[in-house]
């Protein structure tokens, strides 16, 4: 680690992990009252994008690691109280991924806010990750509390000063963005990340990530990452490196070569038979379950459904359940994160609640991932959003599924 360097109005300290965490839901403050008594630093005042901060600053240099793809109009069955109805993802374009470095680049708070060498915001970090910013379903106003909240934890240009500069030798990789305390983001959206400094062939010596909880511990364990490179991210944070090494957002390539590389590292790399048809059971998370799931189990048994509480499995556990699984049927939630697990071709069944915004976001992933891919609509009740499915609209959606697996 670093010795001390001169920080904005005061010497920076060299970078020591904090020993103690106050953790309530998804916030996390670390309990360590050293911090007060130091000179705070300057916040910056502009955000940058990382091509022009490329070409106007030798210290940030971008590198490509592989080619733009185009993915198709795509199309998924949708049943809804006994209709049934074709739905549509319009056809996109997405970037090539790529890992920009920057000579002594900062990063800030719990959603990793890098701050160029320049002393500027860097616009694709923090509130403004492409693929985040984006999917709002309610676009929020300089009127809500919700979005001074959400640009004060995100946006480090909102704010007038930061937490005293820490300093710390070596090359830093920068995972952590929004929602990192989600298990579908931090598997789907933020470890994917590492598929794209793999490809570049770049090594970290840190690794900036939410990695306190049981699954993360699996997951980057098996990566080949060890404690000591693991720096837990949070909102009095302000790290400057070496190098910060800076992925892109995932790409669906990203999606298939770490679903790919995390799955064999999980499950030893024996092929996987597609064989098992599964249920992925909430009845753990205590909302958004399903209220009448008693009801559906003739289904299950007829059709040889396995129900599973993916909470109840170690992450490999669950791994290999999703790379066995020919036909997965799961409410809509975190457990379906898994099918970044899922071999080609699977037959995915999702139920989402009515009404509720973004309908696509599951199906996007199985457009990416090449997974065939099928939504029934549920009415919600009561506060935990319990879903009601009906017995119809499952049985329609198993036969379908069965039938294109015979096609195919």
């Amino acid at each position: 680690m670093s010795t001390s360097c001169s920080g904005s109005a005061t010497s920076a300290r060299e970078f020591k992990p904090a020993s103690r965490w106050y953790r309530r839901g998804k916030y996390l403050v670390p309990i360590d009252g050293r911090w007060w008594f130091d000179w705070p630093a300057s916040a910056p005042r502009q955000r940058v994008k990382l091509a022009e901060l490329a070409a106007s600053d030798a210290r940030v240099n971008v590198q490509s690691v592989g080619d733009a793809e185009s993915l198709p109009e795509w199309r998924y069955g949708c049943y809804h109280q006994g209709q049934f109805e074709e739905r549509t993802l319009p056809g996109v374009t997405a970037i090539a991924p790529y890992v920009a470095t920057l000579r002594n680049g900062r990063s800030y708070g719990r959603q990793c806010c890098v701050i160029a060498p320049g002393g500027e915001a860097v616009g694709e970090t923090g509130s403004y990750v492409p693929g985040f910013s984006k999917e709002h379903a309610d676009p929020l106003t300089p009127f809500s509390f919700r979005y001074w909240r959400k640009r004060w934890d995100g946006d480090v240009t909102s704010r007038f000063w930061l937490p005293p500069k820490q300093t710390i030798r070596g090359r830093v990789a920068v995972l952590n963005t929004l929602h990192s305390h989600n298990y579908y983001h931090w598997l789907c959206d933020i470890l994917p990340r590492l598929s794209s400094l793999r490809r570049a062939g770049v090594a970290a010596d840190y690794y900036l990530v939410d990695c306190l909880a049981a699954f993360q511990q699996q997951a980057l364990a098996a990566l080949g990452i060890g404690k000591e490179q693991l720096i837990q991210p949070h909102c009095r944070l302000l790290l400057e490196a070496d190098e910060l090494l800076v992925p892109s957002y995932p790409t669906p390539a990203c999606w298939r070569h770490f679903g790919q590389w995390l799955g064999d590292a999980l499950c030893g790399g024996a092929p996987a038979m597609r064989s098992r048809r599964i249920y992925i059971s909430r009845t753990r998370t205590g909302k958004r379950g399903l209220a009448n799931e008693a009801e559906l189990e003739p289904l299950w048994k007829q059709y040889g459904i396995e129900p599973q509480v993916m909470e109840a499995h170690p992450l490999a556990e669950q791994a290999r359940l999703v790379r066995e699984a020919e036909l997965i049927i799961a409410p809509h939630g975190a457990g379906l994160a898994n099918l970044i697990f899922a071999q080609p071709g699977t037959q995915v069944i999702e139920i989402y609640p009515e009404h509720r915004q973004n309908p696509g976001h599951f199906p996007k992933l199985s457009r990416a991932l090449s997974l065939q891919h099928q939504q029934i609509l549920a009415p919600i009740q009561g506060f935990k959003q319990m879903l009601v499915c009906s017995f119809e609209d499952v049985a329609a959606a198993f036969s379908r599924a069965l039938s294109a697996q015979l096609t195919n």
